[in-house]
């Protein structure tokens, strides 16, 4: 959610450097943007409701200035409009923020006794009045953003300026990320790396409620008692190729042709020669009897397959919960539960609250997530980095298969600690496991999606069914297709249709069925046979060997047959290309869909 970039240097430079980053960061999701630049003859502030694109048409691309700060806005408080987008002033300070203050209400009432007035419905207009309010009683700006921080509640990632040190923004952070860059002319913040990228590969963390001064081309960094701290850059392992689409139309679909390889990597990140090679590569699983798996949205779904693998070859009790819901639930944990959390960014609001509330109450906690040294990572006891590279396209997808893939790996190595494998099982895992990404990329280069999609591509609703982890893999099938086509669906486990939501079905409808499960095969060909009497349009997508050309479909996908722990990594690979070509097929705007954003760092 939202973007921050920003930049000073010894020269001035282009005002190009804050437009291209605010390009980079289009991916997360925005509905206005703007910029801040400090020039020789004052500070030039421009803003717009809608793309960066509409940036470029009004700001003239010759112009240059010292120090400049940047920022795509995805609206909490207030619409989108120019008014409420950032950059934000207040008399001397002008800041963009990331994040929600909560107390906004609390404090915008003292403020306006004190004589300030508010022109936006924004939180951070508020939060640029607090920090004048306290220029004005204190000069060092160190201190003023520490005490700052006493006084706004909730998270912010903040780049700011001062009108009295024209060369120079100042960056905190608390609960939102924020990194840091230098080069040999210039230094660099921003909310993700690839801002900046084109400029330098050398970055430093900002951590939770440090302060960043960037003058000149330098960086300083303050920890909470204003001390000042060394911190050394590294090279991050980020490029170019990694933002770019190298052909394909969108990122979606280029991504969605990076998972065989993301896979492969995965996999051997953890496994290079057989599943013994587990017990080095993941923690000891042997004190715990109960898994809570963890997430929101996608890495929600993850965790359900997670769930159904690990009770099915672990015999473990657990449960997969939503984060914002278990936040709330007052839980009830033992110190032999292990809660596992799964995210993308490593950033999302409420799964960072979740952890943080098991942390409390002394659980041993777990992070499964794609970016080094993010947030969950950082707080987890045991952190398990998938390796999908940089995601772009908001609607995950092949972060979302290597999650898959390590919970099978972490679930596997549960199985073998209670010695619930037997030396045949763990060969076909094995053998399975190795040949899986070359069996995704034979399927992408021989299905028959796009026809499938057809079917759908006009309707105003669908369907998806499942039974047992088909039904795991129908939700996360179902949420892909609402992303980026905004087509109205559903998810249901199959042999609930007939409780209620199989009168919605009439002539045309279109339900798209998965059957990879040869104990649940007949069940769910029996509710197959319950829609179409009701003049469903069936669309059924079978593990091969399960079969048999009597089975009545309007169109049909063989899957691959794999063992389920497997089979839940090649099932969702038609659903991601099926929602690419009804978004397609829908002019729908398919990396960027609208109101959503890539990374949900507020509740």
């Amino acid at each position: 959610m939202c973007g921050i970039v920003g930049f000073t240097a010894r020269q001035p430079m282009s005002v190009r450097v804050l437009i291209d980053g605010l390009k980079a960061l289009e991916y997360r999701g925005y509905d206005s943007c703007g910029i801040a630049l400090k020039q020789k003859d004052g500070l030039l502030v421009q803003k717009v409701k809608g793309k960066v694109s509409g940036l470029e048409e009004i700001i003239d691309p010759s112009i240059t200035g010292i120090c400049g700060i940047a920022h795509t806005r995805w609206a909490t408080h207030g619409e989108p409009s120019v008014i409420n987008a950032h950059p934000h002033q207040m008399e001397h300070v002008t800041l963009v923020h990331n994040g929600i203050i909560e107390n906004s209400e609390e404090l915008k009432q003292e403020l306006q006794s004190k004589g300030y007035v508010f022109h936006s419905q924004t939180d951070t207009e508020v939060a640029c009045a607090v920090i004048d309010d306290l220029s004005k009683a204190y000069t060092d700006k160190i201190d003023i953003l520490h005490k700052a921080g006493f006084i706004l509640k909730g998270s912010y990632a903040f780049a700011i300026m001062f009108d009295d040190e024209p060369n120079t923004i100042y960056a905190v952070r608390k609960d939102s990320p924020l990194i840091l860059g230098i080069s040999d002319n210039a230094s660099y913040l921003a909310s993700d790396a690839s801002a900046f990228l084109s400029e330098t590969s050398l970055i430093m963390d900002l951590e939770e409620n440090e302060v960043a001064r960037l003058y000149n081309g330098e960086i300083e960094i303050y920890d909470i008692n204003c001390a000042l701290i060394h911190r050394s850059a590294y090279k991050s392992t980020l490029s170019l190729s990694d933002i770019q689409k190298d052909g394909y139309d969108t990122f979606l679909l280029k991504e969605i042709h990076e998972e065989p390889a993301v896979i492969k990597k995965t996999i051997h990140h953890y496994l290079q020669q057989s599943l013994l090679d587990l017990e080095q590569t993941m923690p000891d699983l042997s004190s715990y009897n109960r898994f809570v798996f963890i997430g929101c949205g996608s890495a929600m779904h993850a965790g359900m397959i997670g769930c159904r693998l690990a009770g099915k070859y672990a015999r473990i009790l657990c449960s997969a919960e939503l984060a914002s819901e278990f936040r709330y639930s007052d839980p009830i944990l033992s110190a032999d539960t292990l809660c596992i959390f799964v995210s993308q960014s490593g950033e999302t609001a409420d799964t960072l609250a979740a952890m943080r509330l098991c942390k409390d109450k002394g659980i041993d906690t777990l992070a499964v997530v794609n970016v080094l040294g993010s947030s969950l990572a950082k707080e987890a006891k045991f952190t398990l980095y998938t390796q999908a590279g940089k995601e772009i396209s908001v609607a995950t997808t092949k972060a979302y298969t290597s999650q898959v893939c390590v919970l099978a790996l972490l679930v596997l190595k549960k199985a073998m600690q209670e010695n619930l494998l037997s030396i045949e099982q763990q060969n076909i895992m094995e053998n399975q496991l190795k040949t899986l990404p070359l069996l995704i990329r034979d399927f992408m280069s021989n299905t028959n999606v796009e026809r499938f999609a057809k079917h759908i591509e006009n309707a105003e609703h669908a369907f998806f069914i499942g039974r047992g982890l088909d039904y795991a893999l129908s939700l996360e099938g179902s949420l892909k297709l609402k992303e980026v086509s905004y087509l109205q669906s559903e998810a249901y486990a199959a042999g609930e249709l007939k409780h209620g939501t199989i009168a919605l079905i009439e002539k045309g409808t279109p339900v798209i069925a998965l059957i990879t499960d040869p104990m649940l095969k007949d069940k769910t060909l029996s509710n197959i046979k319950e829609v179409q009497a009701r003049g469903a349009c069936v669309l059924l997508m079978i593990r091969e060997d399960l079969y048999t050309p009597s089975i009545e479909a309007d169109e049909t996908i063989l899957l691959p047959a794999l063992s389920d722990i497997m089979q839940a990594v090649a099932s969702v690979v038609p659903y991601q290309l099926m929602a690419y070509y009804v978004a397609k097929k829908r002019g729908c705007s398919i990396d960027q869909p609208r109101n959503l954003a890539k990374s949900v760092t507020v509740e």
